[in-house]
């Protein structure tokens, strides 16, 4: 065995002291949320990445680190990793731990690409990871030699890696040639572009996802999908994008492929993300908010397979859009995405902007996500009155016994104009919960008729309801009489026919058909409210 294989198999334990890795983890962690955070070719990307990998190949320098983890922090050398000044610490052993990621060790030769790597994958959506395998799994896959996960054992760790490497040419030197004609082309597509040549290798690019399209072998398929990750980022680099949305749509379709083995659906999946990272995220977004719905419709489904990573972005990019056309289509991809775009939508309710928050509680109203209802409590209670009437709205659209109770809160309302919206949102909601609470809004006395518009939204309330315990109330408003100006009274009277034609009690019929002889506008209402209760009547009784 040679000298850098005993360097690598002479496990060294790390020192505890000014040696302590804490720092190194707190660092790793930012770097981590970097990845997530900037775009691809980011200079502040490539800034922290750097200086994490500069601190780490310092460290390495003597040991390897070699790190047990748990939910709350980091073994090493059979002693705890002091996580109390830092959290960012308790973090990262989350992140990990997550990831079902028990033991993690850096090797002395750790390489920046590595590295990259590694963040990548640890800043993935958590379950497009599982479906590729999981960590420990798609750090070799990805190539990944000086960073191992769940292995402690450094005469495994160099046997696994001795065979990825023969696996690695193997591959390339398999297929008729197929996989190493793919890499050389790799390889020039990432060396100097000929002069005044612009023009992506698409041929390339396609002929990958063809012979993806008719791979049956899960390993070359993986091969292939690696081969086509490395093409995009070249094109990427070099700000060519527009061949990419042909390849993320048919990285779709494999995703979707119930013919294809669950291994090459999930890495299809893997690799969609993957292209779509950096410049392309930009790329899409930007045509999404320039091109007409029927085109941005086409761009949906990418997004919506992204799922909650990418509404982050488009939630950001609808704060600052300026355009009708933009923000609908911004807004409609969030639709598109639907629950997944919730928690992110959510956490935009503590914007200090008031159209911020009403707009976001729009978007969740359409998406409709039940389980979400409580958590527009705050919205419920905003500072300003256009986002309290947008939330009931969203309320209405959602539904549920938790809307409900919310909505019934505000009857007591001071705002005047919140009660009107609140008693029509019940009705809306056709909620049971109210019937007593809107009938005591309507006989509730009211001798100058300062709450002759609330009692009107009670009755309408009710009758869209259709709660029969509703029908000898109102019946008894529309036998009553009142000093009230005969116009207001008779239009108060005529909205209590209509809902009592809704609500469909047979019981009421006499009194509305000796109302309806009188004539006039009530007799009107009252002769319809006749005709409905009957016909309805007779549907059910054939």
């Amino acid at each position: 065995m040679n000298k850098g294989t005993d360097s690598l198999l002479k496990l060294v334990l790390p020192r505890v002291g000014k040696d302590d890795p804490g720092s190194l983890l707190a660092d790793i962690y930012k770097a981590m949320r970097a990845i997530g955070f900037y775009p691809e070719g980011h200079p502040k990307r490539e800034e922290i990445v750097a200086g994490v990998y500069e601190s780490l190949r310092q460290y390495l320098q003597e040991h390897e680190l070699s790190l047990t983890i748990s939910r709350g922090g980091f073994t090493a050398a059979g002693q705890a990793v002091r996580a109390d000044a830092n959290r960012m610490i308790v973090s990262l052993a989350g992140e990990l731990f997550m990831r079902r990621v028990q033991q993690l060790i850096f090797l002395p030769d750790l390489s920046l690409e590595d590295l990259r790597a590694f963040l990548q994958l640890l800043s993935m959506d958590q379950k497009n990871l599982a479906r590729g395998g999981g960590m420990a799994q798609l750090m070799p896959e990805r190539g990944i030699r000086t960073i191992w996960a769940n292995e402690i054992d450094l005469s495994v760790i160099w046997e696994r890696r001795q065979a990825l490497e023969e696996e690695l040419k193997t591959a390339e030197a398999s297929g008729d040639g197929d996989l190493s004609a793919e890499a050389e082309n790799a390889e020039g597509e990432t060396g100097t572009a000929p002069a005044g040549d612009d023009k992506p290798d698409t041929d390339s690019l396609m002929e990958l996802l063809a012979r993806m399209d008719r791979e049956t072998n899960d390993s070359r398929y993986q091969q292939f999908a690696r081969n086509l990750a490395a093409k995009a980022e070249d094109c990427k680099g070099r700000g060519v994008c527009a061949p990419l949305f042909l390849v993320l749509h048919g990285l779709l379709e494999h995703s979707a492929d119930t013919g294809r083995s669950q291994v090459q659906r999930d890495y299809a999946a893997f690799t969609l993300e993957q292209v779509a990272d950096g410049v392309m995220t930009d790329f899409l977004l930007q045509h999404l908010e320039s091109k007409s719905a029927q085109e941005a419709a086409k761009i949906y489904p990418v997004l919506k397979k992204l799922g909650a990573k990418i509404a982050y972005v488009i939630i950001q990019r609808l704060c600052l859009a300026d355009g009708l056309q933009a923000r609908k289509s911004l807004a409609a991809a969030l639709l598109a995405i639907g629950p997944a775009a919730v928690p992110p939508l959510l956490a935009m309710l503590k914007d200090e902007r008031w159209y911020v928050v009403r707009n976001m509680v729009a978007i969740l109203g359409q998406i409709g996500c039940r389980e979400s209802a409580n958590a527009l409590r705050p919205a419920l209670y905003h500072g300003d009155q256009r986002v309290r009437k947008e939330t009931l709205h969203a309320l209405v659209k959602t539904g549920g016994d938790n809307a409900e109770s919310m909505v019934i809160e505000l009857l007591d309302d001071k705002d005047a104009a919140v009660v009107l919206h609140a008693i029509m949102s019940l009705g809306l909601l056709k909620s049971k919960k109210a019937v007593q609470l809107l009938i005591d809004i309507v006989e509730k006395p009211d001798f100058f008729s300062a709450q002759l518009k609330k009692k009107k939204e009670a009755i309408v309330a009710l009758g869209r309801i259709g709660d029969r315990r509703a029908a000898s109330p109102l019946l008894r408003v529309l036998e009553s009489h009142s000093w009230l100006p005969w116009s207001k009274w008779d239009e108060l009277k005529v909205f209590t026919a209509t809902a009592l034609g809704r609500i469909g009690d047979e019981t009421v019929l006499p009194a509305l058909k000796a109302c309806a002889a009188k004539g006039g506008t009530l007799g009107k209402a009252c002769s319809e409210a006749v005709d409905t209760i009957e016909r309805v009547a007779e549907d059910i009784y054939e």
